[in-house]
């Protein structure tokens, strides 16, 4: 190829197949190496929102618990902690052959599962008195769904 003719010059020399497997050629290039980026990006970004997700949910549950039980007569100034196992994830519609079921580009959501609650700490003024903390293992266990083996209730100090 003389290098005194500019490089458009030859792309017109090419007739039919040539020209088809050269632009075939560029874009598997473009595939391969002409990414944003995005998309590993996007990925962290999905699992940290779900992280994130997963802590507003145990702060929220927290918050829920904590007015409930505060009701309950002889409890007082009450401070809960739950732990929970794992984090949220999202479950999708899939086909029959296993294939993410989209609608307009966007994934079909069938449900969000939340972490499930591991166990209960609670601190209140009433916490010593055996019928307030008989009455808050068994509200928190209702609630909750968790046995009283997974509930600890203490008085403040």
């Amino acid at each position: 190829m003389p290098t005194d003719k500019p490089l458009f010059k030859h792309f017109a020399n090419l007739r039919g197949k040539g020209l088809l497997l050269l632009l075939a050629a560029l874009g598997i290039l473009l595939l391969l190496f002409g990414g944003t980026g995005t998309g590993e990006n996007a990925a962290s970004s999905g699992a940290s929102d779900l992280l994130t997700e997963a802590e507003e949910y145990r702060t929220s549950l927290e918050k829920e618990l904590e007015t409930l039980c505060a009701s309950v007569r002889g409890v007082g100034k009450i401070d809960i902690l739950l732990t929970v196992d794992g984090s949220s994830y999202a479950v999708y519609a899939k086909n029959a052959s296993g294939d993410y079921t989209a609608v307009g580009g966007e994934c079909i959501l069938l449900a969000r599962e939340y972490p499930e609650v591991r166990g209960v700490a609670v601190v209140c003024d009433g916490g010593g008195d055996p019928t307030v903390r008989a009455e808050l293992a068994s509200l928190i266990g209702a609630a909750l769904n968790i046995g009283s083996n997974r509930i600890y209730i203490s008085r403040r100090a």
